[in-house]
């Protein structure tokens, strides 16, 4: 009988560091085979654990091309029958970034796609590492994960790729999902899912992803900002805007220009919790920036509209992209 497979793919970050010579934790330092060697497996006679190191960095220097790579690999391994999970360890800074990456670039109808990191290194007092890794391989395993989606398990909780968000900087519960919760959680060998996310049918990949630029406005902004990003090159921008999805007026007209010369804007909230919404009626409301041919887009953050957008330029031109992105949203 073949064996059902698990797939680990490491590609650095907290969960695989070792301390240096000045005592500093060298991100991606530990082999994916040294890490997986200090974890409790799941007891299963019938489940294969494979370990690759796909890359050994902090996230922080994860490119646009190496999330490419990475979504053409998963790609490959759900498409073999024996593999019925993978599991990404990563490091935490930009993981909600390559899961909603992911998300939205696999079908994932027969595998599942776990991801993890940890907030303390495999050699800090109380380290996460371990557990959540071990956690990870577990939910990887369950038939009910499959379909699902990119999950990220943390702290023993299950979030979709869609919502999740690192929200804190240090703590071992650093992660959540701002106005959804979790999906569910795991303790010990039991997974249990309480909600199953919505997606939309995957986005076709082109062979490299354009630069798209955030910025944030904030009180009295300059619009050079919006400017400057048009002049430089910047194929899309995405505007974190206040409450609502709201700027400074003096950055109407800049919207406007730039979406008049085929430079996609989209705006999203820059807080926490709550979409953006057309209720008020001022220069620089989000009412406006529409009128100037902006792209409102709730639920997701800027950081993960930056890479939807990204996704869909690299295989069609600007035009109907609020239409395009209210299907994605739906």
């Amino acid at each position: 009988m073949t064996k059902q497979r698990v797939i680990v793919l490491t590609t650095g970050g907290t969960i695989a560091s070792e301390p240096g010579e000045n005592g500093l934790n060298v991100s991606g330092a530990m082999s994916g085979e040294s890490l997986l060697g200090r974890v409790a497996l799941p007891p299963s006679q019938d489940l294969e654990v494979e370990v690759r190191s796909i890359l050994q960095k902090p996230s922080n220097a994860i490119s646009l091309d190496d999330l490419v790579t990475l979504s053409r690999q998963c790609q490959s391994l759900e498409q073999d029958p024996d593999v019925i999970g993978i599991v990404i360890t990563h490091g935490t800074d930009t993981l909600e970034e390559t899961a909603h990456f992911l998300d939205i670039t696999l079908s994932l109808q027969s595998c599942a796609l776990i991801m993890t990191g940890s907030q303390r290194a495999p050699h800090e007092e109380g380290t996460d590492a371990f557990r959540n890794l071990a956690n990870a391989i577990t939910v990887a395993s369950e038939p009910c994960m499959r379909g699902i989606g990119v999950t990220v398990v943390f702290n023993e909780s299950l979030y979709a790729a869609r919502s999740v968000r690192k929200l804190n900087s240090y703590r071992v519960n650093g992660f959540g999902a701002p106005d959804v919760g979790p999906l569910g959680y795991v303790d010990g060998q039991r997974v249990y899912l309480a909600q199953i996310p919505c997606r939309a049918a995957p986005l076709p990949l082109g062979v490299s992803l354009p630069r798209i630029d955030i910025l944030s406005s904030y009180l009295d902004a300059s619009p050079l900002l919006v400017e400057a990003a048009v002049a430089s090159g910047a194929q899309a921008v995405v505007v974190e805007g206040l409450g609502r999805g709201h700027v400074p007026p003096t950055w109407l007209e800049a919207i406007g220009e730039a979406t008049r010369g085929g430079v996609p804007v989209a705006v999203v909230s820059g807080c926490p919790e709550g979409p953006v919404n057309t209720r008020y009626e001022f220069p620089g409301s989000l009412a406006s920036l529409q009128a100037h041919g902006a792209i409102a887009v709730r639920d997701l953050s800027a950081r993960k509209t930056r890479l939807t957008l990204a996704v869909l330029l690299s295989t069609h031109g600007s035009e109907d992209m609020t239409a395009r992105f209210e299907q994605i949203m739906s």
